[in-house]
């Protein structure tokens, strides 16, 4: 089966221009980036060339300050170099993408920034204005994102092939990752008194009311909306006061159980003893694993192969200087 998507995560590079909108959802605000400080003459001054092609110190800081950091001497040398590293990788790759003939039409960049604005419920453009982020730029960092994506779905997500048999031979070697220990489907209820508690587990204990019922009337936990079910879950994945559901016998009720979070009553809904994952159930698994190991080998071979391909320079003193 093959690999079909290969995410902005596997490739660094394609993440300098899309520090706001990159691989994860949406997290809590920046602060605004400061317009970057450019020097008088950054604009000839050259940092690296790629086939001849330069890349002065202006263009440099100008990316540096998009990407969220602040170019001056309090910023570590390394974290300048491995931006600097980052950024040839990134020339390197577009140039062949160009070489390829590879298209990205405005079109196409307009439907990625809707789907961006939707993923993140806010208007692009505000949100970077918000961050200091010039939106024309970081639309011309987003055609090289794509660009550069469209380039690796050929070059290296295309290439990348998971057979049956190596599903098969990763699970026989790999058996003890797919045993699963006791599970328990239990459902709760959650209320801030204890005298709100005892009232409810009366009322469960004397079957007038229906469990789940209860559960979207009165519980305070996000579960509420789903009769209070809590899903299956193992010891130890959930906070300690709820390990009292193990010793319960299925549709028995919990005694009142106090916590951080107020009272608690549970019900046990479902047992699954130990068990180790049939290959028919791992196999997904072991399918998406299998998948981004080989393409990031694949991804790294690829990168060596293009850097031997091309002639490049580079001078860290202008970045000290």
């Amino acid at each position: 089966m093959k690999n079909s998507r290969l995410t902005y995560c596997l490739a660094p590079a394609l993440l300098l221009g899309l520090v706001f909108f990159g691989c994860k959802k949406k997290t809590e605000e920046k602060p605004p980036v400061p317009p970057p400080v450019v020097e008088e003459n950054a604009s000839v001054k050259i940092v690296a060339t790629v086939n001849g092609d330069p890349i002065t110190l202006g263009e440099f800081q100008e990316r540096f300050a998009r990407a969220g950091y602040k170019y001056d001497q309090e910023t570590a040398r390394e974290v300048k170099e491995d931006f600097l590293n980052r950024l040839i990788e990134r020339k390197m790759m577009l140039r062949e993408a160009q070489r390829r003939r590879i298209k990205v039409g405005l079109p196409e960049i307009n439907k990625r920034i809707d789907a961006i604005r939707e993923e993140n419920g806010k208007d692009v453009k505000e949100s970077l204005a918000g961050l200091g982020i010039d939106f024309e730029k970081w639309k011309s960092d987003l055609w090289e994102d794509m660009m550069i994506e469209r380039l690796l779905a050929r070059d290296v997500s295309r290439q990348v092939n998971v057979t049956p048999q190596d599903i098969r031979r990763y699970y026989q070697a790999n058996t003890t990752e797919f045993e699963r220990p006791e599970q328990v489907r239990a459902r709760q209820i959650v209320v801030t008194t204890e005298e709100d508690a005892q009232k409810v587990l009366q009322s469960l204990r004397e079957g007038h009311a229906d469990f789940a019922l209860i559960a979207r009337q009165k519980s305070t936990a996000p579960e509420a909306d789903r009769g209070g079910d809590l899903g299956y879950f193992s010891k130890g994945e959930m906070p300690a006061e709820f390990d009292v559901v193990f010793g319960l016998d299925k549709g028995e009720l919990s005694g009142i159980v106090k916590s951080p979070y107020g009272f608690h009553i549970f019900k046990l809904e479902d047992r699954r003893k130990p068990r180790v994952m049939s290959l028919e159930e791992a196999s997904k698994m072991i399918s998406e694993k299998l998948s981004r190991e080989k393409a990031d080998q694949r991804y790294k071979q690829w990168l060596r192969e293009l850097r031997s391909r091309t002639k490049f320079e580079v001078n860290y003193q202008a970045l000290r200087q």
